[in-house]
């Protein structure tokens, strides 16, 4: 009998069946367990690398503005003379005068007419003067016949408007020509720099009552 019933707890399939599910429910919860970890593990490895992309961000912010601020404050210095010269009535002479001013630092560039006998050039002004750069023209065997500006100008509506500049800026001493145009809001002046600045012509057309907004 003993033998009988021992074989019959071996052959009953509930508790084997129960140990199953068991072990079943274990396996599944490991596995939640593992999925869980790494969810968990990619959340935080996103989020270092939106911190890393916010830092470069907030980085290249800094760069750009500093960027911005120094090519503003170049452009600051840049400026173009513009003078008549005389002697450079061909390309060679033309030629000779480009290299001269070339050559002088902080003049990054230089162009000469032989019809027109101007000169222009684009220097920086924290390198090199206006005074510096007419001496070297005189230097390389040529003259300064006068500098011509071009002046922006509030306030004219109309050509009587232009009339009144241009006759008040033909009226100082060492003006060679002045004139005035409404329509672009220029006056365009040329003088000789050794008889008269470039501040008592802007203070002439102010006097009109026009403003000139100096650059």
């Amino acid at each position: 009998m003993i033998e009988s019933e021992a074989w019959g707890v071996l052959n009953h399939k509930e508790p084997f069946s129960v140990m199953k599910r068991v072990e079943s429910v274990s396996t599944i919860m490991n596995k939640l367990l593992a999925i869980l970890s790494v969810c968990a593990l990619s959340a935080s490895l996103q989020g270092l690398v939106r911190a890393e992309s916010s830092e470069c961000s907030s980085c290249e912010k800094s760069k750009t503005a500093v960027g911005t601020e120094a090519k503003s404050e170049c452009t600051a210095a840049q400026k173009t003379l513009t003078i008549k010269v005389g002697g450079a009535v061909c390309e060679a002479s033309c030629g000779k005068l480009v290299t001269a001013l070339t050559r002088i630092q902080g003049v990054s560039k230089a162009e000469s007419c032989t019809q027109s006998q101007m000169t222009k050039v684009s220097y920086d002004a924290a390198k090199v003067s206006e005074c510096s750069l007419m001496s070297a023209v005189k230097e390389a065997g040529y003259t300064v016949e006068g500098q011509q500006v071009s002046l922006p100008v509030e306030g004219m509506q109309c050509g009587g408007c232009s009339t009144k500049v241009g006759k008040v800026l033909t009226s100082l001493e060492g003006v060679i020509s002045g004139s005035a145009c409404h329509e672009s809001k220029q006056a365009t002046v040329m003088f000789h720099p050794e008889k008269v600045s470039q501040d008592k012509i802007v203070a002439a057309i102010q006097s009109t009552g026009f403003k000139v907004a100096v650059q």
